[in-house]
């Protein structure tokens, strides 16, 4: 059965949850919210805030094989492998390298281009229903390098780019200057997108589409997830650690880093990991800056945020359990300040979440092959913030049985087995 008025379950309270709530409930179907902690800070509260369209590239690159031993003795590089966490990542790393030859890394590249095409237009719609349009600031992105000889190193990611109808502009050391002031000569080159936008504050965004969702009726609960109950082989509740069982007639799985869990219980494992991203958002930067920024070389970003200026990147593997490391978040500041002369990093805010990640950096969303009422939607990685508003789109038009104007084949949850 598909159209309005059955009860949706939606396992997580991050941003692709909210989406995919907001959209079920806007198609006038019963939803119920489910979450450990719906109020709680979550990736999609602390993360760099963009609307990352240009940001397509798989992290499985052509290449990257030869770089895997020196993640493990560069803590504080811009990837690394805790080495205790080695043996868990083994069967994680043997997709990954298989992700990154390059008829592979190039596929991954056009099917998030596909993914992600409608990505501002749906951002800026839902901002419109709930009274939010001012939230997304489109000034663009920046990339800057230290050299042309770097920016030479990335110029087949950028051609790439352009070959799926990005745009990007280059920009010699006057244009940087003239974009961002601030950036000292460190920042040599670079390029400018205007397929990029940035949230002046992600956790205003959620805490508002939460707010709007409760108003707008949907359920909101407050519960960690166990399991899932079944009735003659049909999914049919969730039962939490905690209290009474949740009864829906379908589901959709947006529990973030955690979503393989249940998804291993519907009979659909996946090789899903974390990568844990580091920042620190500094109240008084001592900078004027107005334009997200990625440092190309170095693998961090920058952005100006209603709060201050949030510096952050990296990608650490160390599972969901282990105690942050926020030497990272001081290496960054350190890099920052190279770009930046006149950073005053004192008084900041240290942060780590939870980045759902697979191994080709593409997103599993579709109905799970065993149980028709169940639909995922997870594992956006550094995009999550990007892809939700189409994510929860696109699953709303599974739900009615229309095609979402997407091939989803990229994207099932058993292209790995």
């Amino acid at each position: 059965m598909t159209g309005a008025g059955r009860r949706w379950a939606v396992v997580g309270a991050g941003i692709i949850g909210l989406s995919c709530a907001y959209h079920l409930n806007r198609a006038g179907h019963e939803v119920v919210l489910v979450d450990r902690d719906p109020e709680g800070d979550r990736t999609s509260f602390g993360n760099a805030g963009a609307v990352a369209v240009a940001e397509i590239l798989p992290l499985p690159s052509p290449g990257i094989a030869k770089k895997v031993p020196g993640f493990l003795f560069d803590p504080l590089g811009p990837l690394s492998i805790r080495p205790g966490y080695v043996p868990w990542l083994v069967p994680y790393l043997r997709h990954f390298l298989a992700a990154s030859r390059p008829a592979r890394f190039r596929a991954g590249t056009r099917a998030m281009a596909a993914l992600l095409a409608s990505a501002m237009d749906d951002h800026e719609a839902l901002l419109q229903t709930i009274g939010a349009s001012s939230a997304l600031n489109r000034k663009g992105g920046l990339f800057v390098y230290r050299s042309e000889q770097g920016r030479a190193r990335d110029e087949a990611g950028w051609q790439l780019r352009r070959e799926v109808g990005l745009h990007a502009e280059r920009l010699d050391r006057r244009q940087v200057e003239e974009f961002e002031p601030a950036l000292g000569p460190e920042a040599a080159c670079g390029y400018v997108t205007n397929d990029w936008a940035h949230y002046d504050d992600p956790k205003a965004l959620c805490v508002g589409l939460l707010a709007h969702l409760r108003r707008a009726g949907v359920e909101v609960v407050a519960a960690e997830i166990a399991g899932i109950d079944f009735e003659a082989g049909r999914p049919a509740a969730l039962i939490p650690r905690q209290g009474d069982r949740i009864a829906f007639d379908d589901a959709v799985i947006a529990a973030g880093a955690w979503s393989h869990h249940l998804s291993r219980q519907l009979g659909d494992p996946f090789p899903l990991e974390t990568e844990r991203g580091y920042n620190t958002t500094l109240p008084d930067p001592g900078v004027a800056v107005t334009t997200m920024t990625t440092f190309a070389e170095d693998q961090f970003v920058m952005t100006p945020m209603a709060m201050g200026l949030r510096i952050g990147g990296a990608v650490e593997f160390a599972g969901l359990d282990a105690a942050p490391d926020y030497k990272r978040s001081k290496a960054l500041l350190r890099l920052a300040r190279r770009y930046l002369p006149g950073l005053n990093t004192e008084g900041g805010t240290e942060w780590m979440g939870h980045r759902p990640s697979t191994p080709d950096s593409l997103p599993v969303i579709g109905r799970s092959p065993g149980h028709a009422n169940v639909i995922y939607a997870f594992g956006h990685g550094h995009l999550g913030l990007t892809g939700s508003a189409t994510t929860g789109r696109i699953v709303t038009e599974l739900a009615a049985g229309r095609d979402p104007g997407l091939d989803l084949a990229p994207f099932r949850v058993s292209r790995f087995r």
